[in-house]
C-alpha cells in the first residue's frame, strides 16, 4: 500500500500543468454571477470580463472598480459600462455592500468606511486581490468610480489608499469628508491614524488623477438635523457634523471638496452634466470619457 501511495504522488507531480491549462467555465467570463468575498462572505462582487480574455494568453487588463449608491444595484453599473469595458480592454468589478449586515437597516455604513468593526475599505481590497489571483491585471493599482453613496466611499477610500489608485471619479456624494487636521472623522481627518492605522499621504494623493462629477440639476436640499441613530451622528454640537455645513446640495458640497483638495495641492477636474439630475446613468458618459483619458496616460 505504501508503494502504491508513493507511485500516486509521483504521477500527480508528473502532470502539474494539467490543472493550469483548464479552461474557465462560462461564469468566469463576460458578466459573472455575484461572487462571495473570501474575506467576509457577507459581501460580494460581480465582474465584467471582456470577451477577448484568454485564460491561457498573455494580455493584461486594467481594473475599474464601480461602487454603487444607496440603492445597491451593482449589476446596473456593470450593464451600463460593459461596452466601455470592451472598447477599452478593461475588467470591471462592482462590489455589493448589502443591507442588514449588522442586524439593522444599515443604509449608510459602507459610505463611512468603518462601522462596528467592519472595514469596508479592506473588504474591497480583498476583493481586488481575489480578482488579481485569477485574472491578469495590468498592475496592483486600479481605477475607481462611485456615485452618490459610492461617491462617499470613493473619496474616503482615497484618503486611506492613494497608493493603490491610478484615478478616481467622485460622483455626487451627499456628504463629504474634508482634508482637515482639526476635525475628527467623518467631518475631517484629524484622527485618521487612530481610527484606521493610516496616515494621510498627500504626496501619493497628488499623483492620483481626480475627477468630480454631478448633475447640474442635482439640487435637492436636506435641512433636518442628523439623528442620534444615524451612522453620521458624532454627538451634540460637533462643528461640521450636519447636512448643510459644506453646502446646501450635492453640487455645492462637491465644489467645497474640490476647493479643499486644491488647497492641499491635489489637482481636480470637475464637471457638471447639463440637465442631469441625481441619476448615475446620466453621468456615465462623462465618467467614461475621464476614465478613457486616464487609461491612456498610464
Amino acid at each position: 500500500m505504501r508503494i502504491l501511495a508513493f507511485l500516486g504522488v509521483l504521477l500527480f507531480a508528473a502532470f502539474p500543468a494539467a490543472a493550469q491549462t483548464k479552461e474557465f467555465s462560462w461564469h468566469d467570463k463576460w458578466i459573472t454571477p455575484f461572487l462571495a468575498s473570501q474575506m467576509d462572505p457577507r459581501f460580494s462582487y460581480m465582474l465584467y470580463v471582456p470577451k477577448d480574455y484568454d485564460e491561457n494568453g498573455t494580455k493584461t487588463y486594467p481594473l475599474v472598480v464601480l461602487v454603487h449608491g444607496t440603492e445597491r444595484w451593482p449589476h446596473h453599473y456593470i450593464q451600463h459600462n460593459r461596452a466601455f469595458a470592451e472598447e477599452n480592454g478593461v475588467i470591471l468589478m462592482a462590489p455589493l455592500f448589502p443591507l442588514n449586515t449588522h442586524g439593522n437597516q444599515d443604509l449608510e455604513t459602507y459610505k463611512l468606511i468603518d462601522y462596528k468593526g467592519t472595514r469596508y475599505d479592506l473588504v474591497l481590497l480583498s476583493m481586488v486581490d481575489e480578482v488579481a489571483s485569477k485574472y491578469r491585471l495590468r498592475d496592483n493599482k486600479f481605477y475607481m468610480h462611485g456615485f452618490s453613496g459610492g461617491g462617499h466611499f470613493t473619496h474616503r477610500f482615497f484618503y486611506l489608499h492613494p497608493h493603490r489608485l491610478h484615478a478616481i471619479s467622485i460622483g455626487a456624494p451627499g456628504m463629504i469628508t474634508l482634508i482637515d487636521n482639526t476635525s475628527d472623522w467623518w467631518v475631517g481627518t484629524k484622527n485618521l491614524y487612530a481610527r484606521f492605522n493610516a496616515k494621510l499621504n498627500l504626496n501619493a494623493m497628488r499623483n492620483v488623477k481626480v475627477h468630480m462629477v454631478a448633475g447640474a440639476k442635482d439640487l435637492d436640499e436636506w435641512n433636518e438635523p442628523i439623528e442620534r441613530d444615524s451612522a453620521y451622528w458624532m454627538g451634540e454640537n460637533v462643528k461640521g457634523a450636519d447636512y448643510g455645513s459644506t453646502g446646501k446640495n450635492r453640487v455645492e458640497r462637491l465644489a467645497t471638496l474640490k476647493k479643499n483638495f486644491e488647497a492641499n495641492g491635489i489637482k481636480v477636474q470637475m464637471e457638471l452634466v447639463p440637465n442631469a439630475e441625481h441619476d448615475e446613468t446620466q453621468l456615465f458618459p462623462t465618467v467614461q470619457k475621464f476614465l478613457k483619458s486616464a487609461l491612456s496616460q498610464e
